[in-house]
């Protein structure tokens, strides 16, 4: 039997807004196994784009999304995000 080793938890607990809106935003990557960028997600969901790379970024720390970069972007606006295979 292989155990994995959580992360602590740090710091305040996520309130349930945000674990609803990372969900919904997880959600979107699944249905969008090409990618999204974050712009276009923020869009979908009527959120700034702040609000968007925050939810993404919380993903890809816990192993659940991660941003692909192309090989003509300058930027991380241009950058798409997929769900791994985790996910």
């Amino acid at each position: 039997m292989t155990m994995t080793a959580q992360r602590p938890q740090r710091g305040r607990p996520r309130p349930q807004e945000t674990i609803e809106r990372d969900a919904a935003v997880l959600r979107m990557l699944k249905e969008n196994p090409n990618g999204l960028a974050r712009n276009d997600i923020a869009e979908a969901m009527g959120l700034n784009k702040s609000r968007a790379y925050l939810s993404l970024d919380r993903l890809r720390r816990d192993g659940l999304a991660e941003m692909v970069r192309s090989e003509t972007s300058q930027a991380d606006k241009d950058a798409l995000w997929v769900a791994t295979k985790e996910a």
